[in-house]
């Protein structure tokens, strides 16, 4: 048995229990904390009717022990005498009691009326008295029972100044007057609670067969087969003991509850049985004691009962959650069927400290739907043919009714003063209980009607689990390499997705002591997280590594069980390590920057493991079905079915001392080329290193022996296409790059820009078996592009500005062009077997775009081309003038253009500023590109209405249809109109400056935004147009893919990426109605279906929209149109109620940059709005303007791999911008305090700022940080990535 480390005891105290100066128990740090009572005197630890031999077994009774020993129960009370006659020399624990029914002092109770024993017919004293138990003071209840009277109290304190202080004298036999004193004072206490065990031991026992008869009666007979009634009978049990002073003070300082930890009213117990059941689901602090030596660390909070799990060493070692049933078990108004299966919890045989938690667990989980323990907890059971009042009461018992998705039964019913009435559900899968109030109920009906009328009844040989039945087949691409992304459950981790290593079922799961026993839960997998940071506060284990970091110190995996579902796993996608790309990614999840180094491990980790699974490890070829089968024989989860099973070799190596080995993260910044190859490190060759431990290597020679590796150190393959070729390593950049400056012929060989593989293609003169028809015409033309690309540098020095201007379009645009055919060329030849025509198109595709980029790098002069950053606006923009109270106001364009010359813009020769559209992009907006976007009917419906303002009005609706409705958040001004032709012209202008190479990339400072104006008025069934009349993104991506006779551009696609707040409906409607493989539409955003509710076929229910900024019913606007995404052209990801920085870089990471880098376009867009921000007065978000920062970045990185870093951004929402204008309000005089942003001269003269004083107060604090700092940040990430190499 473990005992106490002495060190963490307060001085002079016998006990883990906490005093009144502050000492307390840590909490998981002292893991034997409820085994303290073995270490103290019997008559401290001594319960109602035990002898030693059982309070060492933490008073869990045997089975063969029907009656309590009558010899143990004398020496229990006499024990339980001396515990009183116990010295304390500490005056800080005493306690004020109350009168000894605590009747009229309610205010002062510290438990619920349940832990109050009877009081003993004595009179209560006047002023109360203090009683000492052990090292632990105790202001209960039970003490005033304990001493009642003035003279007993006086007895207990005389006999505390004389105790012994003498090992010798420690347990003398006392007097007989002692002995007949200290049994008068334990005897209340006893006898009352001799009363009472007897009497719940009875009533439970007397709990037979016929009463669960007489249930069977009450409960439907389908309810009683989903609740397994013939299960519930439960054999005679022994009656648990009463707690002690000392096991009370024990219960509340491990739950962390009580006076000591609670000041106020509520001490934490609850003033129900059931309240205070629940608490073994209580979080608790584990770390206390680091914390007081740390005060910049956080706390690290675990359930109750898991952390008294995690520190039990036997069967019987659960003495937390014994102590908390045994309480549970002697409160008034307990039902007697309850304290049954409470005790038999803790009498029932069981083999190991997991299966008796799992009889625990399920003991707890049983009470909430006995339907014995709810009759006698008073609730009806039976269910009624009429109605009981204008509820209906327990008429609806047996109904079934949709609850969190997931199918339950009602059971019971209950009156209630408060909401008139309550209902208790019950799970159909796995039993979990509900309380359900009357509006819930009848929602809880109409969503299961709903969801009848829309899917036919399974027939009885289909239906099964319900509520496990959505993720049952869920799983994630990638999952037959073992790797993936998940959230531990560990609260230190911030829920942070790291990277974790799949355990296949046959590897069971890992108890606390090192063994293994197969999962038993059908919704969950086990895994081991990767060089986990969150375990580096943990003291027992940094004494194991050496490494200086302090979030390395912990141990390099972490075995933990999580949950199914797609909140809690996701698609590992890294193939390689980018270190640019990592630290991108690592920037959006708010850890310090001191765990990047283990962040970075983590991955080497990852893509080694799954390297090795993709080349050295065979995998399963059963069907789904099959795999289903298998999942459902072993009773786990189809993922632990399809994870592989890695050698122990493997899993053994010393992998911390191989990553000390490796370059630090600062080494490899430092060293970083930043090429738009992805420059990327060498992946751990895992099969290298196990060979390495075998004959000949082993003893230092070469095997003759190739070994069957087609793994690259520079990159993994995306698959497994043998004639897959990776980007350039690191050397050979560096030496392409010295050797550009010359005009060689080595320089411009084709090699420099198409692979070995696609030269290969090239080459090929016969036409046998592995050539392709019609590459050898494309190797023609790629050939004919490098020379005159070649021919217009040698001729270019001579050119005026003009002519330069000139011919770097033409080249660049011609570059494109070739791209494009080579594609179609590839597509419609025919690919001979064991060639792969997507390893062809993708090698093309690189081949140009390095044409591109050297065209570029070659051809720019200041100003023009590489390194280039534009930003463009027109004071047109501002005569869109909105109403008084509106979010967007027109000061958001001159804060955008304030931003953006705080990053440079105008000041920097290579930060341009464009301040006016020139007409012939406004008139091609307005007469080409427009009505491709937008139905005629819209676009004159639209006109008309702004025409037929009076132009000294301001403020009126533009998108009301012919009711009235839908124009009450969109609303603007004679100048409306042109404001949003010349924001399409900005963004058409845009789009041709970035192609033809005059910037890199651009940003359209425009107004109005445009993401949610669709084809026509209020697009995607949205209840309004969210301040939007045209679509800028959608436009700009229509003329990028029209060909150039028609006066487009001619690219093949293009990706528009929405990261606004809200779902771009508009773009979505206008671009991806249907799939057109042109399009590649993602947005990023706040949502999801378990916020805007789920569609119903045939529904007309449009209680689920609200107004953008407006009056809220339920949902986020404009609905649910982006919680799916209908088909691969479109990926919506709904991130939840709020924007966060880490749900962001998540999406961005592992399932935006996958995707984008798949589709490979030739431009990429940026719906830019900054409403996520964590002061935008719209509330939806959490990002910092550092955070839109990464955003930008991640999309820059995404636009350098697959497009030369061609991107685009047009503003859309973002309100956070402080009042410009003094207030002007005749009732609120103004004030001295009164903040104001100054925006200088970019803020017009006759702009006004009229706003309303509850939004002033909202905006007040975006003076420290908002709309201006986010488009400081977004501009400034351009800069900081318009370099091509």
């Amino acid at each position: 048995m473990m005992s106490i480390d002495q060190d963490q005891l307060p001085p002079n105290k016998e006990s883990s229990c906490p005093d009144d100066k502050g000492d307390s128990i840590a909490v998981g740090e002292i893991s034997s904390s409820f085994t303290a009572a073995t270490q103290f005197d019997k008559g401290d630890t001594v319960n109602k009717g035990q002898d030693q031999g059982t309070s060492e077994n933490h008073g869990l009774k045997s089975n063969d022990k029907d009656t309590p020993d009558p010899v143990a129960a004398e020496e229990s009370t006499s024990s339980s005498s001396e515990a009183l006659d116990k010295p304390n020399d500490s005056t800080n624990m005493k306690r004020q009691l109350d009168s000894p029914t605590n009747e009229d002092n309610p205010s002062k109770r510290s438990k619920p009326q349940g832990e109050t024993p009877e009081p003993a017919p004595k009179p209560a004293p006047e002023t109360p008295s203090v009683i000492m138990n052990g090292s632990s003071a105790v202001s209960k209840p039970e003490a005033a029972a304990s001493a009642d009277s003035p003279s007993e109290q006086m007895d207990v304190e005389e006999r505390s100044k004389s105790a012994p202080t003498s090992a010798d004298e420690a347990n003398p036999s006392p007097p007989p007057s002692e002995q007949s004193d200290a049994m008068d004072v334990d005897e209340t206490k006893s006898s009352s609670s001799d009363d009472e065990d007897n009497d719940a031991g009875a009533a439970a026992n007397a709990q037979s067969d016929d009463d669960l008869d007489f249930t069977f009666d009450l409960i439907d007979p389908a309810l009683a087969g989903v609740m397994k009634l013939e299960d519930m009978i439960i054999p005679k049990v022994e009656p648990l003991d009463r707690l002690t002073f000392r096991d009370l003070a024990e219960l509340e300082a491990a739950l962390q509850i009580g006076d000591h930890y609670n000041y106020g009213e509520d001490d934490g117990w609850k003033g129900d049985w059931a309240g205070n059941l629940d608490l073994f689901r209580k979080e608790v602090v584990v770390n206390k004691n680091y914390l007081n030596t740390q005060t910049s660390a956080k706390p690290i909070r675990i359930d109750y009962c898991d952390w008294v799990a995690s520190n039990a060493r036997n069967k019987n070692d659960l003495r937390g959650l014994e102590l908390l049933f045994r309480y549970v078990y002697h409160m008034k108004g307990t039902p007697s069927m309850a304290k049954k299966i409470l005790a038999y919890a803790l009498q029932r045989p069981a083999q190991s400290s997991e299966e008796r938690l799992d009889i625990i667990i399920k003991a707890a989980t049983r009470m909430n739907y006995d339907p014995i323990v709810l009759k006698q907890d008073g609730w009806t059971i039976q269910k009624t043919d009429n109605p009981e009042g204008p509820l209906g009461g327990a008429i609806y018992i047996g109904r079934r009714v949709m609850w969190q998705k997931h199918e339950a039964v009602v059971v019971a019913y209950i009156p209630d003063e408060t909401y008139g009435g309550l209902w208790k559900g019950v799970f159909l899968e796995d039993l979990d209980t509900f309380d359900m109030e009357p509006g819930e109920l009848q929602m809880g009906l109409k969503k299961l009607e709903n969801k009848t009328r829309q899917k036919p009844t399974r027939s009885n040989a289909q239906s099964g689990s319900t509520r496990f039945a959505a993720t049952a087949k869920f799983t994630v691409p990638g999952i037959e390499n073992g790797i993936i992304l998940a959230k531990p459950t560990n609260r230190a981790s911030k829920g942070i997705m790291w990277p974790a290593r799949v355990r296949n079922v046959v590897e069971g799961k890992l108890t606390a002591d090192g063994k293994v026993r197969r999962n038993s839960s059908k919704n969950q997998i086990h895994v081991i997280f990767l060089a986990p940071f969150w375990n580096a506060q943990d003291a027992s284990v940094s004494k194991m590594s050496n490494a200086t970091d302090p979030y390395s110190v912990g141990p390099l995996f972490e075995y933990d069980t999580i949950e199914v579902s797609e909140y809690n796993i996701q698609e590992y996608t890294h193939n390689s390590i980018s270190i640019e790309q990592l630290e991108t990614g690592f920037k959006f999840l708010g850890l310090p920057k001191g765990v990047f180094a283990r962040y970075l491990d983590s991955h080497r980790l990852a893509v080694s493991l799954k390297a090795y699974s993709l080349k050295h490890m065979s995998k399963n070829r059963d069907s789904e079905d099959q795999l289903l089968a298998s999942a459902s024989l072993t009773e786990s989860h189809i993922l632990s079915v399809k994870a592989p099973i890695f050698p122990d070799v493997v899993l053994m190596l010393p992998f911390d001392y191989i990553l000390s080995k490796l370059t630090h993260p600062s080494e490899l910044a430092a060293s970083s080329l930043g090429n738009d190859e992805d420059t990327q490190e060498p992946v751990i060759d895992i099969d290298a290193i196990v060979h390495s431990l075998s004959p000949p290597e082993c003893f230092g020679k070469t095997s003759q022996e190739p070994r069957n590796s087609c793994l690259t150190p520079e990159a993994l393959p995306s698959s497994p296409d043998p004639n897959f070729t990776p980007a350039k390593s690191a050397k050979r950049a560096l030496q392409l790059a010295s050797e550009e400056n010359g005009d060689t012929d080595a320089v411009w060989s084709i090699n420099r820009f198409a692979s070995d593989f696609l030269v290969g293609l090239f080459q090929r003169e016969s036409v046998d078996d592995y050539s392709v028809e019609g590459v050898g015409q494309l190797g023609t033309l790629i050939t004919n592009l490098v020379a005159k690309l070649r021919q217009t540098c040698s001729a270019y020095p001579g050119y005026g500005m003009h002519k330069k201007v000139i011919e770097l379009k033409k080249m660049l645009c011609q570059c494109l062009l070739i791209k494009g055919h080579g594609e179609d060329c590839i597509e419609y030849s025919s690919i001979p077997h064991g060639v792969s025509k997507v390893t062809i198109i993708t090698e093309w595709r690189k081949a140009c775009e390095r044409i591109y980029k050297r065209a570029v790098s070659k051809l720019s002069f200041t100003g023009v081309g590489n390194g280039v950053t534009s930003v463009i606006t027109d004071s047109r923009c501002n005569g869109h003038i909105t109403q008084l109270g509106s979010f967007e106001r027109p000061v958001r364009l001159p804060a955008a253009i304030k931003g953006a010359k705080r990053a440079g813009a105008g000041r920097d020769p290579n930060v341009l500023l464009l301040t006016e559209v020139e007409d012939n992009y406004y008139n091609m907006a307005e007469n080409v590109v427009i009505p491709k976007a937008h139905k005629k009917t819209y676009i004159k419906r639209l006109k008309t209405k702004i025409q037929s303002i009076p132009p000294d009005q301001k403020g009126v609706p533009l998108t009301d249809d012919s009711d009235g409705e839908g124009g009450d958040d969109t609303m603007g001004s004679r100048g409306s109109y042109a404001a949003a032709v010349v924001g399409i012209g900005a963004s058409l202008k845009a789009v041709d400056m970035v192609v033809t190479g005059k910037c890199v990339n651009v940003f359209c400072a425009i107004r109005p935004p445009g993401h949610h104006a669709g084809l026509e008025l209020r697009p995607m069934q949205a209840v309004s147009n969210g301040f939007c009349l045209f679509n800028a993104a959608a436009c700009a991506a229509i003329y990028a893919t029209t060909p150039l006779s028609q006066g487009g551009l001619g690219l093949r696609r293009v990706c528009v990426i929405d990261f606004d707040v809200h779902h771009g409906n508009g773009t979505q409607d206008i671009l991806c109605s249907t799939y057109d493989p042109r399009y590649l539409y993602v947005s990023v955003h706040a949502g999801g279906a378990h916020i805007n509710g789920f569609e119903d076929e045939g529904s007309e229910d449009e209680s689920f929209r609200h107004l953008l900024g407006g009056r809220k019913t339920e949902g986020i606007f404009p609905g649910r149109c982006g919680d799916t995404s209908p088909h691969k052209g479109v990926l919506n990801i709904p991130l939840g109620q709020k924007v966060t920085a880490s749900a962001m870089g998540s999406a961005l990471v592992s399932q935006v940059t996958p995707r984008v880098e798949e589709f490979s376009p030739d431009l990429i867009i940026l719906s830019a709005g900054f409403d996520a921000h964590e002061n935008d007065p719209l509330g939806m978000g959490g990002l910092s303007a550092a955070d839109f920062g990464s955003v930008t970045e991640v999309a820059c990185q995404m636009a350098h791999k697959t497009c030369s870093g061609r991107i685009l951004s047009v503003l859309e929402g973002g309100y956070g911008i402080p009042c410009c204008r003094p207030r002007n309000d005749l009732f609120l005089p103004t004030t001295s305090e009164e903040r104001l942003l100054d925006l200088g001269e970019d803020l017009p003269s006759n702009m006004d700022d009229e706003v309303h004083y509850t939004l002033r107060q909202k905006l007040d604090k975006c003076h420290e940080e908002g709309f201006l700092e986010c488009v400081q940040s977004h501009v400034q990430s351009f800069v900081k990535c318009n370099i091509r190499k």
